[in-house]
């Protein structure tokens, strides 16, 4: 079945080739050094210096935040790379679907509503940023579990999750009733249970776990791997 990523690269392919499409965005043709269709545009962008791609992304939002709908389609499609990569990271939120539309619709929003006047640069940066922040809110209340001992968590916390957010549905809820066992058990130690829950429910990034640790992010990273790892071996047992 075709998610909505399947769903916007099927209609871009059409889109892209539309002449009619690219010449009521000529100016972000002109931009983007002279592209003859949206998919010119996508190509330039893709191989272009952060500040020439910049001024591409800025033509569309430009337009984007007054109404225009196709802008605010194209500089979707370009951003596409990033709404990807939030969908992957993004586990509380439900299956794979669920997070590829959650993200969709998290980028598109922000596209929509960008300050413009505030933040006149690094579109694709904050646009992201702001939609990572947006998905974060959703997220159900189960993330409360990377700021706390997960072998710790009462029956009550459990069974508050589980009416709004069934295991069956939402493999947040497995990851953590994972991440509980494998503490008691002894085979995953509390801190990087809480790593792994930060960044693989809570989404944040490891750059930033590694920054409030003082630590590296290689180390960080080593460590969720081998943590990773030993869990991997749980489950499977």
């Amino acid at each position: 079945m075709e998610n909505v990523f399947d769903l916007l690269d099927g209609e871009w392919r059409r889109l892209g080739r539309d002449r009619a499409a690219a010449r009521r965005l000529a100016d972000v043709c002109e931009v983007a050094g002279g592209g003859r269709t949206l998919a010119d545009v996508e190509r330039f962008v893709r191989a272009a210096s952060p500040e020439d791609a910049d001024r591409v992304l800025l033509a569309l939002v430009r337009r984007a935040v007054v109404g225009d709908a196709l802008a605010s389609r194209v500089l979707l499609q370009l951003l596409l790379p990033g709404t990807r990569r939030l969908a992957r990271i993004w586990w509380a939120l439900g299956e794979s679907d669920e997070r590829a539309a959650a993200a969709v619709t998290a980028v598109y929003h922000r596209i929509r509503h960008y300050p413009l006047a505030r933040r006149p640069g690094r579109v694709a940066a904050n646009v992201l940023m702001d939609a990572a922040h947006e998905l974060r809110r959703a997220v159900p209340r189960l993330v409360a579990l990377p700021c706390a001992d997960p072998a710790q968590q009462g029956a009550g916390a459990r069974d508050r999750t589980a009416s709004a957010h069934p295991a069956a549905e939402n493999p947040a809820v497995e990851l953590g009733r994972l991440l509980r066992d494998a503490v008691s058990e002894g085979i995953v130690r509390r801190q990087d249970a809480e790593l792994i829950a930060r960044s693989r429910i809570a989404g944040h990034r490891v750059a930033d776990i590694a920054h409030h640790l003082g630590l590296r992010p290689r180390t960080v990273w080593d460590r969720r791997q081998r943590a990773e790892l030993a869990l991997a071996a749980l489950a499977v047992s």
